[in-house]
């Protein structure tokens, strides 16, 4: 629900107004082909500071987008980190093997230092379905299968966004590329295995606490393109690539001397973002 209803902002950023994606140059105001930025129109009733000329900065946006996040690198369960117990042989277990496809929401604003360059907040929310059991490795010979739970997050990031001189395009009349850079924190919740078997028999019958609920540092780098649907509104696309530091360990089943102990030691998560994303400046 929370992901469709972001996903819902993100659409109504757009301006509605597909049918004339990326918009006439002649439908702007004192439109600005160095800067992409337009003139606004003087308005009966507005105060008579309002700019009206080819050089306006909507110094405020609202923004959103939603998209696909794929997993690219590390691993959720770290068969090179056990404690090497006689008659265990693990295996490690990818993000990327342990997790469907996730789907990321954002919703936040930005703020514009000059033409060129905004400052962005935005908060996000990140779910992916867990991809069913996995082959562990073995205990004494049997096969050890589990399944995680799903994957969850939300948190903000602060970001700096940079611009570049719009280009004409063949099907879009404006495309304005950029590049942004973030930082910032996301929590994760706890995650666990469930189902576990060996050898084809309950292993535990509740699940086992892999991960606790966790706070970690995250970093991007993205680079995309907007073009402009309405006089204040414009959608893009963005990708890049994401990195989300270490879970912390549950240990109160998979302490120091166990079998199983080690294999939940995560040192970060790799993704690449796939959004659409809305912005209506004001």
């Amino acid at each position: 629900m929370r992901i469709l209803m972001l996903g819902s902002a993100a659409i109504l950023l757009s301006g509605c107004s597909f049918l004339g994606i990326g918009g006439s140059k002649n439908d702007y105001t004192n439109y600005n082909p160095q800067t992409g930025y337009y003139g606004q129109k003087q308005v009966v009733n507005r105060a008579p500071t309002q700019c009206n000329t080819g050089n306006c900065l909507a110094r405020w946006n609202l923004e959103g987008g939603v998209g696909p996040s794929f997993n690219v690198g590390k691993n959720i369960i770290t068969s090179g980190r056990t404690n090497n117990v006689a008659g265990t042989d693990f295996n490690s277990i990818s993000f990327d093997d342990a997790y469907e496809r996730g789907v990321r929401a954002e919703l936040g604003g930005s703020y514009a230092l000059s033409p060129n360059r905004k400052v962005t907040l935005l908060g996000h929310y990140e779910q992916a379905d867990s991809n069913g059991s996995q082959d562990w490795g073995t205990i004494d010979g049997e096969q050890l299968t589990g399944a995680l739970s799903d994957y969850e997050a939300w948190g903000a990031e602060l970001g700096l966004r940079q611009y570049f001189k719009p280009m004409n395009g063949v099907v879009l009349n404006s495309v304005r590329p950029y590049v942004e850079g973030r930082a910032g924190v996301s929590r994760v919740n706890d995650i666990g295995v469930q189902n576990t078997q060996l050898g084809g028999a309950t292993f535990s019958a509740t699940e086992v606490p892999l991960y606790r609920n966790s706070w970690v540092g995250t970093a991007a780098g993205l680079v995309g393109v907007e073009t402009p649907l309405t006089r204040y509104s414009t959608i893009g696309l963005e990708t890049g690539i994401r990195y989300q530091g270490g879970l912390k360990s549950d240990t109160s089943v998979l302490g120091a001397g166990t079998a199983l102990g080690g294999l939940n030691n995560n040192r970060g998560r790799v993704s690449v973002p796939v959004t659409l994303r809305g912005r209506y400046r004001f």
